[in-house]
C-alpha cells in the first residue's frame, strides 16, 4: 500500500469522524444542552437528530423524566426539643437546562446532593414550628405543602422542579423508642395486675357466696330430714301402739323374735338365767 493510499484512509477515516460528530439525536426523555469551551452555546432542542461543530463543541445530555429522591433524617427537633426520625421523598425534574448545567455541571449526583440539603433545611425548619403531636396527628400534609413551595422556590436556581414532596415515615430515635416501649410494657403489666386483682377479689366474694348458700342449703336439708325422720319415727310409734293395743301377747313374740335374730349369731355365747325375760318364749308358763 503506497503512501498516498494510507494517507487517503486516514484522511476518509477522520472525515466519517467528523461526520458523525457533528451531528446528534436527542430523546423525547432527555434535555439536552452543546457546551463550546465550557460555555453553552445550544439549548432546547427538540427530538430529533440536530448538528454541532465537531471535536469543539459537546452535547451533556440530562434527563427530562420525573427522578425520585429517597432520604431520611436522623435527627428532627420539634418546638418542644424533642427528637424525631423522618424519612421523606421528592418527585423533581430538570427545567431549566442552563441553571442545571451551570449550577452543577450537569451532574445528577451533585444535583440529588444539592437538592437533599435544600429539603432538609426547610424540614427541618418546619417541624421546629411544631410539636410532636401536632407534626405527627395534624400537620403532615401542612409540613409537606410548606416543604414544597420553599424547597422549589430554593431549588429554581438549581433548574430544578420540585413535583412533590411526601413524608413515608415519623418515628422515635431508637433509644427513645425502646423507651416509649418500655414505658408501656410496664403500664400494661401494671393493667393486667390490677385486672387480676380484681378478678381473684371477684372470684374470692363468688366462692363465699357459694360456700354460704352450700352451708343454708344443707342446713335446710338436714333440718327438713330431721323434720321427716321425727314425724316417720312418731308415725312407726303410733303404728307399733295400735299393733299392741291389737294383741298384745303377739306384739310381744314377735318384739321377741326381733330380739333374738338381732342379739343372737352364729358363734355367740350368751350365759343368762334361764327365768329371764329373754327366755319366757322358750319356757313359757303352763297354760299359754
Amino acid at each position: 500500500m503506497t503512501g498516498k493510499q494510507i494517507t487517503a484512509i486516514v484522511v476518509a477515516v477522520i472525515a466519517i469522524y467528523l461526520a458523525l460528530d457533528s451531528v446528534f439525536t436527542v430523546d423525547v426523555r432527555e434535555r439536552v444542552v452543546v457546551v463550546e469551551l465550557g460555555e453553552i452555546v445550544g439549548q432546547n432542542y427538540e427530538p430529533g437528530l440536530h448538528f454541532k461543530v465537531p471535536i469543539i463543541q459537546e452535547v451533556r445530555r440530562f434527563d427530562r423524566r420525573i427522578l425520585t429522591l429517597t432520604e431520611d433524617i436522623e435527627r428532627v427537633l420539634t418546638s418542644e426539643n424533642k427528637n424525631l426520625t423522618v424519612d421523606f421523598f421528592v418527585k423533581w425534574r430538570v427545567m431549566d437546562t442552563v441553571d442545571f448545567y451551570l449550577s452543577n455541571q450537569g451532574s445528577e449526583a451533585r444535583a440529588r446532593s444539592l437538592l437533599t440539603e435544600i429539603v432538609e433545611n426547610d424540614l427541618l425548619a418546619e417541624f421546629s414550628k411544631r410539636t410532636i403531636r401536632r407534626a405527627i396527628d395534624d400537620d403532615r400534609n401542612e409540613i409537606v405543602a410548606a416543604v414544597q413551595v420553599q424547597a422549589n422556590q430554593d431549588a429554581k436556581e438549581l433548574g430544578i422542579e420540585i413535583v412533590d414532596v411526601r413524608i413515608m415515615r415519623l418515628d422515635l430515635p431508637d433509644p427513645v423508642t425502646e423507651s416509649v416501649y418500655e414505658r408501656m410494657r410496664s403500664e400494661r403489666q401494671e393493667v393486667i395486675r390490677t385486672l387480676r386483682a380484681q378478678g381473684d377479689a371477684a372470684a374470692n366474694e363468688i366462692r363465699a357466696d357459694a360456700e354460704r348458700e352450700q352451708t343454708i342449703i344443707l342446713a335446710n336439708a338436714y333440718r327438713e330430714a330431721q323434720q321427716i325422720r321425727g314425724e316417720g319415727d312418731a308415725r312407726a310409734a303410733a303404728i307399733y301402739a295400735d299393733a299392741y293395743g291389737e294383741d298384745t301377747s303377739f306384739y310381744s313374740f314377735y318384739r321377741g323374735l326381733e330380739l333374738y335374730r338381732d342379739t343372737l349369731g352364729d358363734n355367740d355365747i350368751l350365759i343368762l338365767e334361764p327365768e329371764g325375760e329373754l327366755f319366757e318364749h322358750f319356757n313359757p308358763p303352763a297354760g299359754r
